[in-house]
């Protein structure tokens, strides 16, 4: 699904497939996305960060050893050299080959096909902000390609979020993104709540762990939406699914699917 309107009026929690299908696939790889789009997951979830030359790229770490067979910081790397890198051989040889993409690269793929939750990486934040700051980059390409409608932007940094959603303002009068807190450390209901409504939050990402049925009734109360991350386990997922979550972040979304589809034949 292309749309997140679309999402909110499913009688089922969305599948998002963590980092794309990473459970078979290298993650973070045009492969792995396209193959969450091929098993028809309702999400891509994806990481990016800025290049040396100030490009944003698709990757999870700030260094490039576990992913790539390259070594060192992302950052002290230009677009150029990274894309001589190989991103798929230390998942499986038969990914040999593969590239670390650019983020332009992915939601060209993915429009008009499924709906991306890109999480900006706290590494990449500068204060004071420059005019090509990522959450800026980010943002334009959103609203050039077309895709606020696709988009869920989430940050463990969360002062990415008044920035981005005061150049939304100023540049799309009437409008803005939705953006997601991701959180690992364990909060009260009521702080969690009340730091969503602060920063505007569309979403609440928190570490699976501590997620609780209060938690979820707290957050729904509020008009705010849950997605937890990562559950690769079958129980965990039946245990968040009967305690109301929006949708779950996962490494398997063919298993999440399976899981889903069993516990709507049992109504």
């Amino acid at each position: 699904m292309e749309n997140i309107k679309k999402l909110e009026q499913l009688k089922r929690p969305w599948v998002i497939a963590h980092r794309g299908y990473r459970g078979l696939f290298p993650e973070n790889t045009l492969v792995a996305f396209e193959a969450a789009i091929e098993v028809n997951a309702d999400m891509i979830e994806l990481d990016v960060c800025l290049t040396s030359d100030r490009i944003p790229v698709v990757i999870h770490d700030k260094t490039l050893d576990r992913t790539t067979n390259g070594s060192g910081l992302v950052a002290e790397h230009t677009l150029a050299e990274l894309k001589e890198l190989d991103a798929g051989s230390w998942f499986s040889a038969k990914f040999s080959g593969v590239k670390i993409p650019t983020l332009e690269e992915l939601l060209l793929l993915i429009k008009d096909r499924i709906t991306v939750n890109i999480e900006i990486k706290p590494e990449s934040y500068e204060s004071p902000a420059p005019s090509d700051a990522i959450e800026v980059q980010v943002c334009e390409m959103v609203g050039q390609l077309e895709l606020a409608d696709s988009v869920l932007i989430s940050s463990f940094e969360h002062s990415f979020f008044s920035r981005i959603n005061r150049w939304y303002r100023e540049h799309h009068e009437g409008s803005s993104l939705r953006i997601a807190l991701l959180q690992e450390q364990l909060l009260s209901d009521e702080f969690a709540v009340g730091l969503c409504q602060r920063k505007g939050a569309y979403s609440y990402h928190p570490d699976e762990k501590n997620v609780s049925a209060s938690l979820i009734d707290s957050l729904k109360a509020e008009q705010i939406r849950i997605l937890p991350y990562t559950i690769n386990d079958e129980k965990r997922m039946e245990q968040l699914i009967q305690l109301g979550v929006t949708g779950i972040i996962s490494d398997e979304p063919e298993l999440l699917w399976k899981v889903v589809r069993r516990m709507q034949n049992c109504r």
